[in-house]
């Protein structure tokens, strides 16, 4: 039975047997008094009421699919109403116990069936390629961190649940939560102690903040019962590589504010093709800094928008230094005043301008 107050938080109409069955399972992990769960975050938004669920019935269903879609959707049009410590859980139907091996591949067709189904474009300001430190999975414009638990996790205990489950939460959630702020680093020494006296393996060596150069956020949405670090290529790849022309758009050039979009990423041609103006009359070029070439402070008279191939450049506005790597996007409008300075492997970029 749910504790009074949790109950009172969380009701449920209209699901199978089963669905109460792995909620009352869920609820018994995150409030253990004697094995406290190592998701702080986690059981600090079951216990505020800031979770959501959704109990699906198949993994593999074209209805059970879309039922998952227009939930997470619906999750996320409102999320932020419910606090920073929100997540959505997604419940499948239990079945039959698979191998670690099979249950990620079912993850992972699951992700990649949700993108199939997402109406909105790639966010600008996550990269498409998952070996880029900053991509994250996104859906309705939202990137998230998604975590699976499946019945066959044994030794990672932190990973395991009575039935295969799919947590997303936004990344949003973790603004201000990194390895350098004090808050992140608690948090951090928190959650490593209790997974010590939770799982029966070390921390994976995967585990790392979002937005250092080393992680890859793609593997540790599914970690396996063992520490080792293979290099095989991301599951979600081939979906994004398969959706990319479908998912294609034009960047609006009527743009007043100076910003930088970090990794952002794309391969030329996409890049091209994004930044080609849809309307009026405009052009792209690509230009090579040899290391260190300097541009003095100057002005354009039309916008332009500088996506950043290789290299890096320096670019000063308004007194203030903004570093650009690869994968970088410049949005410099008409007469803002400007220097720049190549890195040391110089710089290659395009350049896209709207003449009228």
């Amino acid at each position: 039975m749910l504790p009074v107050d949790i109950a009172s938080l969380y009701t449920f109409n209209n699901i199978q047997h089963w669905g109460h069955k792995v909620f009352d399972d869920f609820t018994k992990d995150m409030l253990s008094n004697t094995r406290p769960f190592p998701c702080v975050l986690g059981v600090e938004g079951f216990r505020q009421g800031a979770l959501r669920f959704a109990f699906i019935e198949s993994t593999s269903s074209n209805e059970s699919i879309h039922k998952l879609g227009t939930e997470l959707k619906n999750y996320l049009q409102t999320a932020r109403s419910l606090g920073k410590n929100t997540s959505f859980v997604s419940f499948f139907k239990p079945e039959a116990l698979k191998t670690l091996e099979e249950y990620e591949a079912q993850f992972w067709d699951v992700l990649n069936a949700l993108h199939h189904l997402d109406e909105k474009k790639w966010p600008n300001h996550i990269p498409t390629d998952p070996d880029h430190y900053l991509w994250e999975f996104s859906f309705w414009d939202e990137p998230m961190f998604v975590v699976c638990n499946t019945p066959a996790h044994e030794k990672r205990v932190s990973r395991k649940a009575s039935t295969f489950m799919i947590t997303f939460q936004p990344r949003w959630v973790f603004e201000g939560i990194n390895g350098n702020t004090v808050v992140g680093k608690q948090l951090q020494k928190k959650v490593r102690e209790r997974m010590e006296g939770y799982d029966s393996i070390a921390p994976h060596p995967a585990l790392n903040w979002y937005g250092n150069e080393d992680t890859r956020e793609w593997r540790q949405y599914f970690l396996m019962d063992d520490n080792n670090m293979d290099a095989k290529m991301c599951p979600f790849q081939a979906a994004l590589d398969n959706t990319s022309s479908s998912k294609s758009y034009h960047i609006d050039h009527r743009f007043s504010d100076f910003r930088v979009e970090k990794g952002v990423g794309r391969a030329l041609e996409e890049v091209v093709n994004e930044l080609l103006p849809i309307k009026g009359t405009g052009y792209v070029e690509v230009q090579k800094d040899e290391p260190f070439k300097a541009h003095p402070s100057h002005t354009h008279p039309c916008n332009e928008i500088l996506h950043i191939l290789k290299g890096s450049i320096s670019l000063e506005v308004n007194s203030a230094l903004y570093v650009c790597n690869a994968g970088d996007r410049i949005f410099l409008p008409k007469e803002m005043v400007h220097g720049s300075l190549a890195g040391i492997d110089g710089c290659l970029y395009v350049i896209a301008v709207l003449t009228e």
